[in-house]
């Protein structure tokens, strides 16, 4: 019985399958967080402009009422005023951009070599006995036949069982510098405004 090719049966597991299925699952994975974060900037963020001529799309901006008291600088009168803020709604809200951190991937491999053994045995024995009898004399004649057969089997089987188990960590990103860049200009584009009505400090 030859020994059992466990190299050739290593040799044969698709680990290319094995191990680059969970990759290129963590690879899709961090494209479709990037497109979500991409088509929520520009859902949630941004609208399309009013003029028919325009096709860009403007920022969507949320304005916030509030009283705050002011000091004359000439006479020195203490006021009360309302004033207006006018801040991008992109500035109020997270945008979610996570990705796929680490990607661990344990494939176990256990080869077991079976071997079986079989033997058989048979053995016959046939007898025939032929006479003649007379008067005086007699004539026996006896013929026995007899065979026996033994057979040996063996066989060998590599049995192959397949433990596998990924584990995925995704966390929370820091947003492209692209988008850093557009936080920037869009924070330079907050203003306030001092509303039409005011009322004097009491």
């Amino acid at each position: 019985m030859p020994n059992p090719n466990f190299p050739g049966e290593l040799g044969s597991i698709p680990y290319e399958t094995i191990i680059g299925g969970p990759l290129n699952a963590a690879v899709e994975a961090n494209a479709d967080a990037s497109m979500t974060a991409a088509k929520f900037i520009q859902d949630v963020g941004f609208q399309e402009a009013d003029d028919d001529w325009e096709s860009e799309r403007r920022p969507v901006y949320v304005t916030f009422s509030y009283k705050k008291k002011v000091v004359d600088e000439t006479s020195g009168a203490e006021t009360t005023k309302e004033f207006e803020m006018r801040v991008p709604l992109l500035l109020l809200v997270n945008i979610p951009y996570f990705e796929v951190s680490k990607v661990t991937v344990d494939f176990n491999v256990k080869l077991h070599s079976v071997q079986t053994y079989a033997t058989s045995s048979k053995f016959n024995v046939d007898s025939e006995v032929r006479g003649k009898q007379g008067w005086f004399t007699g004539n026996v004649k006896w013929k026995v036949s007899a065979s026996y057969q033994k057979q040996k089997n063996q066989s060998q089987k590599i049995e192959r069982t397949y433990d596998q188990s990924v584990h995925v960590e995704a966390e929370s990103v820091e947003p492209p510098t692209g988008v850093t860049r557009v936080f920037d200009v869009l924070e330079e584009t907050i203003t306030e405004t001092e509303a039409t009505s005011s009322s004097p400090s009491p």
